[in-house]
């Protein structure tokens, strides 16, 4: 027969914890991927292979062997990435489109506030002209001048032009990540975009470059400004 618990209290369960901290979990090593797993996983072509291969390029501390898992996860991203179907064609296009589109609010924007610091300067610049005049009655028909409203006007007017841009580009792009339905294109990094021909006409042709940061040589994913930008 069970014994039965004291009165005035429950029988208390031993504590397996070890003294002095509790259970530590136990680390498991990654497995070690052999060169025709690697090429394997690299002919693959899917995300799961994609999401192995970049972990293991994460983990491995071997240079040579990250090396070669770092080949093996850019042919698998490349292979993942070919469309396979009408409708992955079109969405294929449609996001090179909306990275162009993006990158142009980009450099819309810093247009903007360019002109935005240059209204910013131009009122200060009437705040110390008017203290001039003011203290220089006599020559505040000669100096008047010097201060021209004209850039003002035409400053805000280029701003509103901009920013009327600006709101239509994100108006487009929202509409357009709405319509762009194959997973794998929405998450795909912009620098992919590189590797197909899409038949759109923004100056770039691979291997070639016309800014001074790649000498000739486009190397830059597109960092060194728009002649570098695949699309």
């Amino acid at each position: 027969m069970a014994q039965k618990a004291k009165k005035g209290g429950s029988v208390a369960k031993k504590d397996v914890t070890p003294k002095g901290g509790s259970v530590a979990k136990k680390d498991v090593a990654p497995k070690v991927l052999s060169l025709v797993e690697l090429q394997e996983l690299a002919h693959a072509g899917t995300q799961d292979a994609v999401d192995l291969l970049r972990k293991y390029v994460e983990t491995e501390s071997d240079s040579e062997i990250r090396a070669v898992a770092l080949l093996a996860l850019e042919e698998c991203e490349f292979l993942l990435y070919q469309p396979m179907n009408e409708k992955e064609e079109e969405d294929l296009l449609l996001r090179a489109m909306i990275d162009r589109r993006e990158r142009e609010i980009d450099d819309l924007t810093m247009e903007a506030d360019s002109i935005r610091m240059r209204l910013e300067k131009l009122a200060l610049e009437k705040k110390v002209h008017d203290k001039v005049l003011s203290k220089h009655v006599g020559k505040k028909k000669d100096w008047a001048p010097y201060w021209m409203s004209e850039f003002v006007g035409m400053s805000e007017e280029e701003l509103k032009e901009i920013d009327d841009e600006i709101e239509y580009d994100v108006a487009w792009v929202t509409e357009a990540a709405k319509m762009l339905t194959t997973e794998k294109y929405r998450t795909m990094p912009s620098v992919f975009l590189k590797y197909f021909d899409l038949g759109l006409d923004d100056g770039y042709s691979d291997g070639d470059c016309d800014c001074d940061d790649c000498d000739g040589e486009c190397d830059c994913d597109g960092d060194c400004g728009d002649e570098c930008a695949p699309f």
